[in-house]
């Protein structure tokens, strides 16, 4: 819980930090691309480590790899600088995804897979909650530096209860356990599953291009509108709250009526959400925009993680889940590049459109191409 505290400190007042600093929306938006940036070049360096050193150790390499980065963005407004601390907080992030979905993969059956899923995005979505908001008091209180500091320590606490939990070695087995199996060889598993990796990724990495972009876009109309820090911190979190309250309806329809139950609703309400958010002049507006989009979220909790799961081969799990996350955080260097680029050539509403337009065609390439992959009834 205290590990994805102090990520989420950082997600709304990076992208207010950034354009404060000078930077306009196109270089603020090349740093945080950074992080989709490292999450892409790290997906398939982590498959080949989870088979090799197994979920436990990946995650306890990846937490570090968050907190240190993250601890370190207050020392310098160099765009090539903090560019280099998101791409280590990427590789660290895409660790920190992989080992646990990995891990489910393995060990949940189909039928189950959908809560167990839901129950990870959700446990996250309640650092969500409470991180915006102390972030933006502490940046009020206490300045930018100290507050990536506090982050960063707090992102590095989470090594704690992973360190001192019981990690039998690999392979043994208790009383209803399989033993863990390591993967094969990286390549010919990715070549045997090619057309599974280009239909499940790019869908889905136009919908984390648009994820992505909500967390950017939000901060940044919240500043334009002048709201203080702790303002913007609380405007994200409320959208959160919407979201954390509904993680548990995304299992039950995931798991009862198909995954696309929860996909279609969950992903039209964040494109409504986008063209409410792309005409606000006021902060009510962007409070009812952020609400309905965190409803959405909400439903639509690890649904894109359940998915990857439905797709992934029993001979070689962990290597094409890497692969496919590889694939799918292009998304998370396209939708701040995304948002820069129109909030610069045209102004941030258009970028909410957008966005807005990003998850309709997202959202039709997942039902046409992609299809149902739960068992139904």
């Amino acid at each position: 819980m205290t590990g994805g505290l102090g990520v989420a400190m950082v997600i709304p007042i990076l992208p207010v930090y950034l354009t404060d600093s000078g930077l306009s929306f196109s270089l603020a938006s090349v740093v945080l691309a950074g992080g989709g940036l490292g999450a892409m070049l790290g997906g398939l360096p982590v498959g080949a480590m989870l088979g090799r050193f197994g979920e436990h150790r990946v995650l306890l390499l990846s937490l570090a790899a968050m907190g240190v980065a993250t601890a370190t963005l207050g020392i310098t407004t160099a765009v090539i600088g903090l560019t280099a601390m998101r791409v280590a907080h990427g590789v660290g992030q895409i660790g920190l995804r992989l080992s646990r979905q990995t891990f489910i993969t393995r060990t949940v059956d189909t039928d189950m897979r959908g809560r167990s899923m839901a129950l990870m995005g959700g446990s996250m979505r309640f650092a969500m909650l409470l991180g915006p908001i102390l972030g933006g008091v502490l940046v009020d209180q206490v300045g930018y530096s100290w507050t990536f500091a506090i982050s960063g320590a707090a992102t590095l606490s989470g090594l704690v209860p992973a360190i001192i939990s019981e990690e039998r070695p690999d392979g043994e087995t208790v009383a209803g356990e399989a033993p863990v199996k390591r993967d094969g060889a990286l390549w010919p598993a990715l070549v045997r599953h090619r057309r599974a990796l280009l239909v499940g990724g790019l869908g889905p990495a136009l919908i984390m291009a648009v994820r992505q972009g909500r967390t950017i876009i939000i901060p940044l109309i919240g500043d334009s509108l002048d709201m203080s820090a702790s303002a913007i911190g609380f405007l994200v979190a409320v959208g959160t709250g919407a979201d954390l309250l509904l993680f548990p309806v995304a299992g039950m329809l995931m798991d009862r009526f198909g995954r696309l139950a929860a996909i279609v609703p969950a992903f039209s309400l964040i494109g409504i959400g986008m063209l409410v958010l792309s005409t606000a002049e006021s902060v009510s507006m962007v409070l009812v925009a952020g609400v309905i989009m965190g409803v959405g979220n909400g439903i639509g909790s690890g649904s894109m993680l359940t998915l990857g799961s439905d797709l992934a081969p029993e001979d070689s799990p962990g290597q094409f889940l890497s692969a496919l996350a590889s694939i799918q955080n292009l998304g998370r260097i396209i939708g701040p590049i995304l948002v820069g680029w129109f909030a610069d050539a045209a102004g941030l509403s258009a970028a909410a459109v957008a966005l807005a337009i990003t998850v309709f065609v997202a959202l039709a390439w997942i039902v046409a191409l992609v299809g149902e992959t739960g068992r139904t009834p």
